[in-house]
């Protein structure tokens, strides 16, 4: 049998890129990275752009600790781009967290199986809010209609941070995605607030 080629490796869909090496990184960066007190591999790739990495971190940490809308209400939101977006770290990494914050079994799997109008598990307000984050995922915004519907569940707080959570982890799976990062999903989904 052959030996695969290097030109073979060129023609081949298999990503694989090394995390970076954060002492060699600027010196806000490796304290920020330091800090973390999860070092997910998705932090760890994102430290190929120095000059993003300490933004995009505090910007995962106001949409973990900052955000009005309910940690329940945002991980179904996370699990919606996960299966929308057919992503397996993201929505591995928001299994314990999504059950923390009060995500059932069965909503897990309506949403996964693309049923986010499922009556028995879930409340009208969450199937706004679901048709709300399918709406921008799919039209990239909320019709107005939609809008003034959510708005009936929702303050406009809340729905300024859906678009928010909505926005940043679809960016998180296209970078996901594209860099083939491993997933190392989290354990006790400490992440939760408080």
């Amino acid at each position: 049998m052959a030996e695969a080629s290097r030109d073979d490796d060129m023609i081949s869909s298999k990503v694989v890129i090394d995390y970076p090496d954060f002492t060699k990184l600027p010196d806000d960066v490796r304290e920020k990275f330091k800090t973390l007190p999860t070092k997910v591999n998705f932090f760890r790739m994102v430290g190929h752009s120095p000059g993003a990495f300490v933004p995009v971190i505090d910007l995962t940490n106001a949409i973990f600790r900052d955000l009005t809308i309910s940690d329940y209400h945002k991980e179904m939101l996370v699990l919606l781009v996960a299966a929308h977006e057919d992503v397996a770290y993201e929505w591995e990494q928001h299994v314990t967290i999504a059950q923390a914050a009060g995500v059932r079994p069965d909503q897990f799997i309506a949403i996964a199986e693309g049923r986010p109008e499922d009556a028995h598990a879930f409340k009208d307000d969450e199937r706004v809010l679901l048709r709300f984050g399918r709406s921008i995922l799919e039209k990239g915004k909320a019709p107005g209609v939609l809008f003034k519907h959510a708005l009936t569940h929702f303050s406009v707080q809340e729905l300024s941070d859906a678009v928010i959570v909505v926005g940043y982890y679809r960016m998180v799976s296209n970078y996901l995605q594209t860099f083939d990062v491993d997933i190392d999903a989290q354990r006790d989904g400490n992440w939760i607030k408080g």
